[in-house]
Order: C-alpha cells, then sequence, then structure tokens
C-alpha cells in the first residue's frame, strides 16, 4: 500500500537520494521525505527545536533515526525572513546560513517563508483537506489568498502563475467595523499606542480582544490575564467574557479576509490555516462569516463569489516545501 502524507512509517531511501522537507516555527520542527509524487509525506516526525542546539543538528538526528544517507534536494519553511543567506528564526534560538547548510548536506537548498510554504500546498490539498464556506468554489487559476493566525497572522497571496506575492499583511492596521470593535481599538491604542491587524488576529490576539473585552466589561479595571489556551476552555465552559472575545475573533478575522480578497482579486479564493482556528472552531458561524466577509458596500457581490476555505490537512506547510520542491521553486 502506498503511503500517504499522513503515514509516519519509515520507507527506503530513493536510490539516489532522500527528497527532504521541513516546516520550522518558532517551538517544534516537522521533517519529513517526499515520496512517489509530491502529494506523499513519508517518514513525517515532528520535533521539539529546544533539544537541539541547531538546525543541522535536528536534521542529523532525524537522519540518523530513518536510515537516511544520501538527500537529492531539501526545501526548509522557516517563521522567519528568508531575504538573506543568514537565516535567523525571530521565535527560536536556531540560525543558520544557507549556503553553509547546503554545503553540508550535499544537496541543493531551498529556504521558504512558512506562508509561501502554505500557499504552495493548495494545489496537492485533497477535497477532504478544505472545509468550504457556502456555495462559491475555484473556477479560475485566478489570484489567491492564504491567511493563517498563530503566534502571528502569517499572510500570503499567490499569482495565476504560481509565485508568491512577498507580505508582512498581517502589520497593517486594525480596521473596525462596528461600534463595539471601535471601543476594543480605543482601549488596545491606549495600551501599544498603534495596533496592527495581528494584535487581534493571532493567539496573542485572543488574549488581547479578551483583555479588551474586560476593560470594557469592568469600566476601565486592569483584568486578570488570560492565556489564549485559557480563554479557549473558558469560551467551552460558557464564560461570557471568553466567548465574546472569539465572536469577535471571528467577526475581525471574516472583514480581514475579505479585505484581503478585493486587495488581491482572489477570484481563486481565500484559503484559511493555523492552529488557532482549529482550537475555536465550535464557536464558528459560517453563515455569519460569510456575510461579515461579503460586507463590502459597492463590491458585495464580488466578495459574495470569492469561495473560502479553511485548510485542515495536518501538515501544510510540509506539503508546501514538497510542492516547492517539485517546481524548483526558487532555482534560476
Amino acid at each position: 500500500m502506498v503511503p500517504t502524507h499522513g503515514s509516519t512509517g519509515p520507507a527506503p531511501a530513493p536510490a539516489a537520494g532522500a527528497r527532504v522537507v521541513a516546516d520550522v516555527g518558532g517551538t517544534n520542527a516537522r521533517f519529513a521525505t517526499v515520496g512517489a509524487s509530491a502529494s506523499i509525506l513519508e517518514r513525517i516526525e515532528v520535533v521539539s527545536c529546544a533539544d537541539y542546539p541547531q538546525i543541522d543538528d535536528a536534521i542529523g538526528a532525524w537522519f540518523h533515526r530513518h536510515g537516511i544517507e544520501a538527500v537529492a534536494g531539501i526545501c526548509i519553511a522557516v517563521a522567519g525572513p528568508v531575504d538573506g543567506d543568514v537565516v535567523d528564526l525571530p521565535n527560536s534560538h536556531w540560525r543558520f546560513s544557507r549556503a553553509a547548510l547546503e554545503t553540508a548536506l550535499g544537496a541543493p537548498l531551498i529556504v521558504l517563508n512558512d506562508f509561501t510554504a502554505q500557499a504552495l500546498c493548495v494545489d496537492l490539498l485533497q477535497e477532504h483537506e478544505l472545509t468550504w464556506f457556502g456555495a462559491p468554489r475555484p473556477a479560475n487559476r485566478g489570484f489567491r489568498a492564504v491567511i493563517g493566525p498563530g503566534t502571528g497572522l502569517g499572510v500570503a497571496v499567490q499569482t495565476p502563475g504560481g509565485e508568491i506575492v512577498p507580505s508582512e499583511g498581517g502589520h497593517v492596521g486594525f480596521a473596525p467595523t462596528s461600534l463595539h470593535q471601535t471601543a476594543l481599538l480605543n482601549e488596545l491604542l491606549a495600551r501599544y499606542g498603534r495596533v496592527s491587524i495581528e494584535r487581534v488576529l493571532s493567539g496573542p490576539g485572543l488574549e488581547n480582544l479578551y483583555w479588551a473585552n474586560a476593560r470594557l466589561e469592568k469600566a476601565g479595571a486592569a483584568p486578570a490575564p488570560r492565556s489564549a489556551p485559557e480563554i479557549a476552555r473558558l469560551a467551552h465552559a460558557g464564560d461570557t467574557l471568553a466567548r465574546q472575545a472569539v465572536a469577535d475573533f471571528f467577526d475581525v478575522l471574516a472583514a480581514f479576509a475579505g479585505d484581503m480578497a478585493l486587495m488581491a482579486w482572489a477570484t481563486a479564493g481565500v484559503y484559511l490555516s493555523g492552529g488557532v482556528l482549529a482550537k475555536l472552531m465550535p464557536f464558528f458561524d459560517a453563515a455569519r462569516f460569510r456575510d461579515r466577509f461579503e460586507d463590502k458596500g459597492r463590491f458585495r457581490a464580488f466578495c459574495a463569489s470569492v469561495p473560502i476555505a479553511r485548510i485542515t490537512a495536518e501538515h501544510p506547510g510540509l506539503l508546501g516545501c514538497s510542492a516547492a520542491l517539485a517546481a524548483g521553486y526558487g532555482s534560476a
């Protein structure tokens, strides 16, 4: 039986060397080899970055555990800037030179931003790895946008030709769409001076929304700090403030996703990813989300035609790296 990209068992390395993919975040790193096609991942393993001094130590240990002796090519997605030779992960102690790592591996190396990988994965997803909200489906190879709340807010736009437009879209300003959201913004302005969309659409953003709602309820009194996992647990337990924070989170995400659809003219769809969404989906209202996504005045009809899906694949970053290897992404 051919393993799918959910399989984890060891498999023999191809004679010409393994094609290796990695998705490196601030806490964990995921490694895998690519099987007979780009959509098949094998030897999937998640390791803690804290367990290894540097990325080459983690790669070497993983190679040893899985009997990998030769590498044909490797693609690594990282949660950080990838403009220069030195890649310094902002939320991890790992730091490496692309040229030095490529030499050590003895194989071509591609290094991507993690949201470039998220965008590239879409073409490899199976239908059951996408949850659609509403009736529209992609009808052309137009522009697509990918948005992912996590530790920060990742944003990527992919052209019809497959190129990824560089973006720090998570750092644009938060634009309220209601009097309640304006009140939240006023609380956060007093706290931060400037409020980016990432300040409300991320794990820490959920914490900010809870804090601001508590301030409004208690007439400015300092609320007890709550972590994002705590807020999710409180929401499940029926806590009013936690549920309001979650509702605000989805409302702001819907409006921002609609803004991205307009900015990118995303006729091929807007795709949502990120671990924060998975924990909050029991409170998700698809009809409400679409309504706020489409609430764009004269461009409501256009936004109503834009497909929206959530990526539910377990390892989208690894799949995106696999797509990059297959396409020779970033090659001259």
